[in-house]
Parts: C-alpha cells; structure tokens; sequence
C-alpha cells in the first residue's frame, strides 16, 4: 500500500536525525505476575501481528516474566486486557528431540528490544524473532541433531476456540484460518494465515489440528519460518507475507522493526538525568502504542465487524478497548501521532456504519475488546478538528447507541449521562438545537440517582463493587461527572466544600489508580481552583511510595506501600492492567505535564513536568517544547508560566496551541502559588455553550 511506503521512508528519514529513544524501552516492564499484563512480544506501531512467548503459567498477553517454561510462541495479543486476555493463536513450537517435552528458558538469555525477541532454551536451540505489520519472520539456531522439528497447534487460544481450517502446501507451507472468542468470551474474531519455512524436510505430521514438521540439523545451523496474516483470505496472508518477507533478510526486517519505533517514540523527547524515569517513560510510551491494530491487506482489503469485506488505501484500524482508551489513551494520540490518530477515528466511524455493538460482534475480524464511549472519542476528535466525516450520516447510529445504554447501575447511570452530553454537543455541531437541547437535559438524568447514592457518604461508600458498581466504590465513582462538575459543586454547596472532601479521598487513601473509574481525580483540583494541589499529589503518584488499598475487585486488608510505577517486571500496582495503554498514558501525559481536561473538550491542564525539557514533534514542521526552570528537587509547585514570550495566568492550553508548535516555560518553587492558575471560568464556559 503507498502510504505505507511514505511512512516507512519518512521512518527511515527521521531516524537518522533522533535520538535512540528505543534504547530506553523495556519490554518486560509490566509482565510480572498481575503486574500490568503486559507482554515482551517483538512488533511494530499498531502493528496487526505480535509475536511472542507463551510461558507456563501465562499472563493475560501470554507471558509471565516469573515462569521458566514455555509452550511455545504464539502469534496475537492484546496488551493488559481484562479476564483471561485475547489472543494466543497459531502456537509455534521449535524442538530438539520429543515434541511434547516443556521448554525451559535460559532467562539470563532472554531479551527484548522493540521489534525484536530472542531466548536461548535448555536444549540449546535459540529462538528469534522479528515482525512486520501483517508479517513476521522466526529465526530458529538449532544444534546437531537427528530429532530436530518445529509443531504448529492451531487451536491455542487464550480464550474459547471456536473453529480452524488448515491447508499443507507441498512440505513446507501451510495455510488456514483459525477462530476464537473475544475477551471474556464476548463475540469472536476470525482470520486467516499463511505459514512458510525455507528448510526441506519430510512430508509433515498432519494431526487433527497440530502439524508438526521433523528435520535434521547441522550444529548452529538456522531455520527461518515465516508467517502473514489478513482478515480477508489466506492468500491474502500470503500476499501481505511476501510483500514484509520475501525479500528482505532477518536482519533487514528487525531494523525496519527499530527504526519505525524510534520515528514514534521520537515524537516526544524528554530530557533528564535520572536513566531510571526515562525508561519508564519511554516504554509507557511504547506501551501506548500498540493498539488499535492496522488490519488492511497491501492490497487494501480488509473485513469489517460486519464480516464484510471492505477495501481503501489508508490504514484502516481494529482492536479497541474504548472504556478505557478513551480517557487518556487517545488524547496522548492526538498529539503524538496525530495522521494516524485521524485515521483512528475515521475508522471507529466506520464501525458504526457496521453495526458497532458496545461489546464484541460473532464477526469480528481480528481481536478486540469493548467500544463504550466511541461517542465521546469522536466528539473529541471533532473538536479538535482530526474527523472530517459525516456528522449527518454517523449521528442517527449515535443516537441509536444512546439510547441503548443501560441504566440498571448507578455507576452506568453516571457513563450514560456523559455519551448523553456528547450526542448533545455533536448536535450542536450540526446546527441541530433541538435535539442539543433535548440530549444536554436528557445529560443530567444521573443527578437524582447521583443525589441518592453519590451525595452523602456513609459507611457502605468504601465497599468495592457496592450498589453494583462494575469495577470500584462509591468514594472513586462519586466524581465521574467530568461534563457536569459544576453542579456537583453547587450541590454539595462550595468549592470548599469539594476542595475538603476531594482533600479526605486522598488522605484517607480511598483513591485507586489501580484501575480507571478515578484516574482523573487529581486533575480535578485545577477545576476548583487550587492547581497546587494536583501539582504535588500527581508528582507523588508518579515517582514516590504511596499507600494504595484497592485491586480491580476488592479491598485488601493490607495496603501495599510504594511506588505505583516500577521499572521492574513488577511495573505497576497488584491487579493492575495497562489495559491496552491507558494507565501508560497516564502516564505519558502527567509526566510532560498536559492531562485532557475533559475528553469531548479540547483543552490539556497544564501541570509541572517531572523533566528538565519536553519537546513534542506534533508535526515534521512544528515544535512545542516546555522548558522546566526547577532551581532544586524539592522545587514542584509552578510559580509562573510564559507561553511563546507572555506570560500566562490560565492553568491550561487548547489543543491548537500545542499542535501550532510554540514555547511554554514553566517556574518551579518550594511553596504553592495560590494565584497563578486559580481562575478557572473559561474553562466552565466551555461546557455551557
């Protein structure tokens, strides 16, 4: 496809001229235990296929940094999703003399580079691998043997498998298509693969739905296999297969693998002297940027959730976990990669047009997950003029959509009420004030259920999964009325009244940044006109120990206390997903200092940089660097601030201003400056238009 020549010459170009941002990726950051679910496999941005280890026993994305024994290499994951994860098919395993015998890693051997993993096995085979976007490429270094193979079980999967076809092509090629569950076994994808290798062997062990490929080997001599994937046919995945493959070595395809990283995670530059936060940093950046997955053929083809199939020359995307993405996920990409995030959205309008369910369709061509608060995602989108579709066509589909959210929970009741308020200001989009106005009130029917469980806390507001929230307590659901605020504040009676109860959440560690129904919560000071506050609580958040109570289900009696982001294996809280980026995008955003306001409003707080500089590359021709002037470590409350030469009283910028490039210089101090920052009235007017 051409723009994806463009891009990789543009990748190629780019590289020559930044820094090895790669260099301070860890993969394996996350991939310990319920640490993040994150996982080492070798990829490319938004890349379709992920491949990677499956260890005994496995995380939700195949992997558990703790384990020794391997399964084998599975072909797709989604990072950090929820149940079991989704995922884990076509399993490869290489072998030296059974193949039924567990692998068991040399971890001392195993590494992990973006586009890019090796590990050596106790049987002294090794294994490497590097990736495409539909294809990818093992590169198997066996020793001396007469009982050397490769097996291929085609219904590995982490949820239910459903159903697989496969093909044997003369002695070395296999073709198919394999089947299974969405995550929590909600709907199920499908899609097809073309499997190669250069080696001759005898005719393969076809064994229901295992083939198993037996060969001699010569010391140190290398296997390559090589594998390509489409949602539409399997020769389709052959064709994607030879377009990455056929003509390229090993080595070539893992340094187009480096260089398309280094090009994205260029985008953002951040200097400072601690190593440690910088590799934190830019593999939560890396981390943000796996999914959504671009799943169209060279050819353009692609199959949407509909199951039809579909053609068109821009990257067309798939593989969504909006319920969390929405929030901090997708405003990071919209200054980070903004071509690809318009396409991005161009391509969840589409889904609409496909019968976008909030859930999983039976159709679905590749992985995914959950699409609540596409509305809002949009809406942002327009706002900050990144979707140039038709409102008049998608706004009927939308509206459809409202009206089927539930409300049999007050936590529900809270969600719909925002997508209400997002149909409400794309009709005002439109020129259409009557149905503005009939979904701005139909936007406040939370509140009689917000007065009857939200307003008064009592005893039973600490209890996780009370009055049957989803995921968290009355406390951390209490303050998600990121569209009407205001009348929270008028309703318990003052901002200082908020400001003191906002003040006994985080004292008494009732907040959880373990999971996203809060995560927004320390940003809510800017709104009350005390941005100090944030300033110091989002710097503890980032870098110090804290006291932290909550997992994803429950209260734990003992509260774990230290920092919530590590650069271990462990690399965030217990029960702590990334969920496909978005607490890496958190982040990513709190760390250079820009948290979205509200998503559906195109404005960023602006908080105090845990860096010395920040420069954004929102464009190849623009430039917005945030200079820290920090005269000590302890220096972390902005004093004053000064946007392209003037000086700036408002605690925020709009999306415009940090895309047009510019210079923002941030002055630190030991003690608050109660003065700058604390009028927040344009801000309100916003969400009174």
């Amino acid at each position: 496809m051409r723009y994806f020549s463009i891009i990789f010459v543009l990748c190629l170009t780019l590289s020559m001229v930044q820094a090895q941002q790669t260099s301070f990726v860890n993969p394996f950051i996350g991939t310990s235990d319920d640490h993040g679910q994150t996982d080492p496999s070798a990829t490319i941005p938004f890349g379709m296929i992920k491949p990677g280890p499956e260890t005994i026993p496995r995380g939700n994305g195949g992997y558990d940094y703790q384990s020794q024994q391997l399964k084998g290499f599975s072909q797709t994951r989604m990072s950090g999703v929820g149940c079991i994860g989704v995922g884990g098919n076509l399993l490869i395993t290489p072998f030296v003399g059974t193949a039924c015998k567990t692998l068991k890693m040399d971890k001392a051997s195993e590494t992990a580079i973006p586009g890019y993993y090796s590990v050596t096995l106790d049987n002294q085979l090794k294994v490497e691998i590097t990736t495409g976007r539909t294809a990818a490429i093992y590169r198997f270094t066996y020793p001396a043997t007469e009982t050397a193979g490769i097996k291929i079980n085609f219904k590995h999967s982490y949820g239910k498998h459903i159903a697989e076809e496969h093909s044997i092509i003369g002695d070395n090629a296999v073709k198919g298509f394999v089947r299974s569950a969405c995550t929590c076994d909600l709907g199920s994808y499908k899609f097809y693969y073309y499997i190669e290798k250069d080696k001759s062997t005898y005719k393969p062990e076809d064994n229901d739905s295992e083939l198993l490929w037996k060969f001699q080997t010569e010391p140190n001599e290398q296997i390559i296999l090589k594998i390509g994937l489409s949602s539409v046919s399997a020769e389709e995945a052959e064709a994607n297969f030879k377009k990455e493959c056929s003509n390229q070595s090993f080595e070539q395809i893992r340094t187009n693998a480096r260089i398309a990283w280094e090009n994205l995670l260029g985008q953002i530059q951040v200097e400072t002297s601690d190593e440690d936060l910088k590799t934190s940093f830019y593999t939560r950046l890396y981390h943000a940027c796996q999914t959504p997955f671009t799943i169209n053929d060279y050819s353009g083809s692609y199959k949407g959730s509909d199951g039809k199939v579909y053609s068109q020359q821009l990257p067309y995307y798939h593989g969504w976990s909006i319920w969390d993405t929405y929030r901090t996920k997708y405003p990071l990409l919209s200054i980070v990669c903004p071509t690809e995030y318009k396409h991005m959205i161009s391509s969840l309008a589409e889904l609409y047009k496909q019968g976008k369910p909030r859930s999983a369709t039976k159709t679905e061509p590749f992985l995914t997950t959950r699409t609540e608060h596409s509305i809002i995602t949009i809406l942002d989108a327009l706002q900050k003029g990144m979707f140039d579709g038709s409102l008049d066509e998608l706004l009927p589909l939308m509206l459809k959509e409202a009206e089927d959210i539930s409300n049999d929970s007050p936590d529900k009741a809270l969600e719909r009420g925002y997508d209400f308020w997002g149909v409400s200001e794309l009709a005002g989009k439109m020129g259409n004030k009557e149905l503005k106005k009939k979904f701005s009130l139909r936007s406040k029917e939370y509140r009689p259920i917000w007065l009857q469980k939200f307003k008064d806390i009592g005893p039973t507001s600490d209890i996780m999964h009370g009055d049957g929230l989803y995921e968290g307590t009355i406390w951390q659901y209490r303050w998600f009325v990121p569209h009407d605020f205001d009348w929270v504040i008028a309703t318990l009676g003052s901002k200082k009244k908020v400001l003191s109860e906002l003040d006994y959440f985080f004292e008494n560690n009732l907040f959880n940044m373990g999971n996203q129904p809060d995560i927004h919560v320390p940003f809510l000071y800017y709104y009350l006109g005390a941005p100090w506050k944030t300033q110091k609580l989002v710097r503890q958040i980032l870098l110090e120990p804290t006291t932290n109570y909550y997992g994803t289900h429950e209260k734990w009696e003992k509260p774990y206390i230290g920092k919530i982001f590590n650069t271990t294996p462990q690399g965030y809280l217990k029960e702590m997903d990334d969920d496909a980026g978005t607490m890496s995008s958190w982040f990513v955003l709190s760390s250079i200092g820009l948290f979205p306001v509200c998503p559906g409003i195109p404005y960023y707080w602006i908080n105090a940089p845990v860096f010395d500089t920040v420069t954004l590359h929102p464009t190849s021709q623009q430039e917005f660097k945030i200079h820290v002037n920090r005269p000590d470590a302890e220096c972390i409350y902005i004093q004053k601030a000064i946007l392209n030469g003037k000086v700036l009283n408002r605690s925020w910028l709009s999306y415009d201003e940090i895309m047009q490039g510019g210079d923002l210089t941030l002055e630190l101090g030991k003690l608050p400056n109660k003065h700058w920052g604390h009028n927040t009235d344009f801000i309100k007017s916003l969400f009174k238009k």
